[in-house]
């Protein structure tokens, strides 16, 4: 069964537990029902920051429970899909490692656009969709 956990910092920058749902359902609606049952029990105090999945269905229930959080990408989440989005590149080890080296390294946003771009050619990923989408949502 699907669940949702929410885990915070407390004030002693120690990770905690604040809320754990079994889910019927990994749609809009309940990921909905999800966000708002938690924001009720906290008091309707909306979190600063909120790094889920890359799903749909949450971006957009965030965006319509929680306007005003920042809602960003799991990193391991897009490394842990990689090999599959980048199956028939070769050499795809290299291309993992560029890939992350990237992502990770701390460059500017200028650095950034010329390295992405370059990438995308030189391993011709123009026509794969979930490459052109993760650069579109690159802020997350």
């Amino acid at each position: 069964m699907p669940y949702a956990s929410f885990v915070g910092i407390n004030h002693h920058r120690q990770s905690i537990l604040l809320v754990y749902a079994l889910m019927s359902h990994e749609d809009f609606d309940s990921y909905k029902l999800v966000f708002r049952t938690c924001l009720d029990a906290m008091g309707n105090v909306h979190p600063d920051a909120i790094i889920p999945n890359q799903c749909q269905s949450i971006k957009v229930a965030i965006a319509e429970v929680m306007p005003n959080t920042i809602h960003r990408y799991r990193i391991w989440h897009i490394f842990s899909k990689f090999p599959v989005y980048l199956s028939g590149v070769r050499p795809s080890k290299i291309a993992d490692v560029e890939f992350k080296s990237m992502v990770l390294d701390n460059i500017t946003v200028e650095v950034f656009e010329r390295k992405c771009t370059e990438y995308i050619a030189r391993y011709n990923l123009h026509t794969r969709n979930w490459f052109i989408k993760l650069y579109f949502e690159k802020e997350k």
